[in-house]
Order: C-alpha cells, then sequence, then structure tokens
C-alpha cells in the first residue's frame, strides 16, 4: 500500500483530507510538528508528502528543501498567491496545490507525482533462497484473520493534548507588517494569532469554512456573486473588529455589485431594529384614483362648458 504523509497543524482540516485519501486507497500518516515529521520521513520512507508551508507560522518553508530531498513534496497550502507558488517550486516541491481544492484534480496530481513502486523480484529458488528482513515490522498483527492496524504519527489523545496546549498558549501580539497587511493576510494572522480553526469560526458566524479561506486567500472569484459575498467579507472581519471598507470596494468595483438601500433601522441597546416597509392599503389606492378621476373629469367640464354645472344646479 503507498504510503502519504499529511504535514499540517490544523486538526479539522487534516481529518477530512485523511479520510479521503485513505478511501481512496492510500495508508496515510499524519504529523503536526515539523521536527517529528522529518524524523519519521527518514524512518517510514512514505512515498509522498502533503505540506503545509504555513505550520507552525511559516515554518513550512524552510523544512520543504530538507523533504523534497527524500521524497516528491506537493505543497497543499492556503498560501496561494504567485510568489508563493514561485517559491514553493524552487524550494524543491513536485506540486503546488491551493486551498480550497478539488479532491479529484488532488489524486490525480497525487498519482502523477508519486514514486514509482519497487519492482518485485521473485526468488529462482524458494528453497535455498534466504530472505533478510530489513524493515521493521509492525507488532499490531491481528491473529484472527482481520487486517493489521496501520502505525500512525499520533494517536487522538495525543492530537487532543496538542489542541489544549494550542489552546493555553500566550496570545502572541501582530507584527507591525500584519497590522497594516492587505484583509485577507490581518484576517489569517489575527486567527492563528488567537489560535483559531476556520471550523470554530465557521460555527461561530455560520460562514462556510471554504468561503472563510477564499477571504483569507483574497480568491474573490470562489466567494457567490452579489452582496452575499460582501455580507460574508463584512461578517468575517467584524468577527475580529477589523475594517472592511477596502476590501468591499474593491469587491464592489471588480464584480458591480450593488447593495439596496435598506430600510430605516434604529438601534436599541444592542439590537439593531429595522423598521419594515409597508405600502398604503389597496382600498385607499383605488379611492384616490377615483377622486383623481372625477376632479379631472369635473374640471374638464368647467373647461369647456363653464354654464353646465350653473345649469345642473340651478335645475
Amino acid at each position: 500500500m503507498r504510503t502519504i504523509l499529511i504535514i499540517d497543524d490544523d486538526v479539522a482540516f487534516t481529518a477530512k483530507l485523511k479520510a479521503q485519501l485513505s478511501e481512496a486507497g492510500y495508508r496515510v500518516l499524519n504529523s503536526m510538528v515539523l521536527a517529528h515529521a522529518e524524523r519519521e520521513c527518514t524512518r517510514e520512507r512514505p512515498d509522498l508528502v502533503l505540506l503545509e508551508v504555513r505550520t507552525e507560522h511559516d515554518a513550512g518553508w524552510e523544512a520543504l528543501p530538507r523533504l523534497a530531498a527524500f521524497q516528491p513534496v506537493i505543497v497543499l497550502s492556503s498560501a496561494g498567491l504567485e510568489e508563493d507558488v514561485m517559491r514553493g517550486f524552487a524550494a524543491g516541491a513536485a506540486d503546488y496545490i491551493t486551498k480550497p481544492y478539488r479532491t479529484g484534480e488532488l489524486l490525480a496530481r497525487i498519482q502523477a507525482r508519486m514514486l514509482p513502486e519497487a519492482p518485485v523480484i521473485a526468488p529462482t529458488n524458494p528453497k535455498t533462497t534466504v530472505i533478510e528482513e530489513t524493515t521493521p515490522v509492525s507488532t499490531n498483527r491481528r491473529t484472527n484473520g482481520e487486517e493489521a492496524t496501520e502505525p500512525v504519527f499520533m494517536s487522538e489523545a495525543e492530537e487532543l493534548a496538542l489542541l489544549r496546549q494550542s489552546e493555553q498558549a500566550p496570545i502572541r501580539q501582530l507584527s507591525e507588517s500584519e497590522q497594516h497587511a492587505s484583509l485577507g493576510h490581518r484576517l489569517r494572522a489575527e486567527r492563528q494569532r488567537r489560535h483559531l480553526t476556520l471550523v470554530q469560526i465557521e460555527n461561530d458566524i455560520k460562514v462556510r469554512m471554504y468561503y472563510l479561506q477564499a477571504i483569507e486567500d483574497e480568491q474573490w472569484s470562489l466567494l457567490p456573486r452579489g452582496p452575499a459575498a460582501l455580507r460574508m467579507i463584512r461578517t468575517y472581519a467584524g468577527y475580529f473588529g477589523i475594517d472592511s471598507s477596502a476590501a468591499e470596494t474593491e469587491y464592489r468595483s471588480r464584480y458591480q455589485v450593488e447593495e439596496k438601500t435598506p430600510s430605516f433601522s434604529f438601534t436599541v441597546g444592542n439590537v439593531n431594529t429595522r423598521l419594515p416597509r409597508r405600502s398604503p392599503p389597496r382600498w385607499l389606492i383605488v379611492t384616490l384614483a377615483i377622486v383623481l378621476a372625477l376632479a379631472i373629469a369635473g374640471g374638464a367640464i368647467y373647461y369647456f362648458d363653464p354654464a353646465f354645472f350653473s345649469q345642473f344646479i340651478g335645475g
């Protein structure tokens, strides 16, 4: 079975990707710590590595050349700018895929970049051939005919422990460059600073994770067209208290979006109360139309025959 190593510190994303690759027939290992991942690469010799270069606050960039020296490395990252892709290939990446990705395309690229399998040479004389086992054999074999359990880098308990350590880690301050970066970079920096995942934010603000990812990468074409995209941008930025007016202006100018003028609203405490627009009742409209028609008709009669009303009243 071909082996793939995933290096990414986003636990929710890694679990989803691991399930997809396992379903496709691969043996999947994962690690959230770069130093541990490099040791396992030397020991396990995976056929391919999927690397998020932003792991451990962009430390994956430094590990990429070392990993690529031993096996093909596909960068699967939220860093989707042109200079990021060029930097990845320059560091030795076999391929570069940005998030969010299409599963079929990812599997096709993995298959294309996978190391070829070593040929199996059958012994000419089985009776005299001595087979030396040079690779370690897992002791987690079952004797009742069931499949052996595959070793993994990190147990679920260890992953939960790392998550708890991440939650208890001190919140760092944003650097000056991060404070003056574009909206997407500021959102990602703020999310990482607070040790939040896209799944957590999706549950809080009810915006799908792949839309949040697209906003961070500033890939506006992946958002739904119209005012809905502006609401997503505004909601995500408001979650961290960041002004999104510049990004909204850019989106409007690029896709010619015009939001409808909202109805009158006022604020009571922290609750925004919007007064609905009410149309006049139908009977009032009909009555006003009849009165207006009679007035026009009377005016026309008086203009052409001023004596009509005096004769009508006098008679």
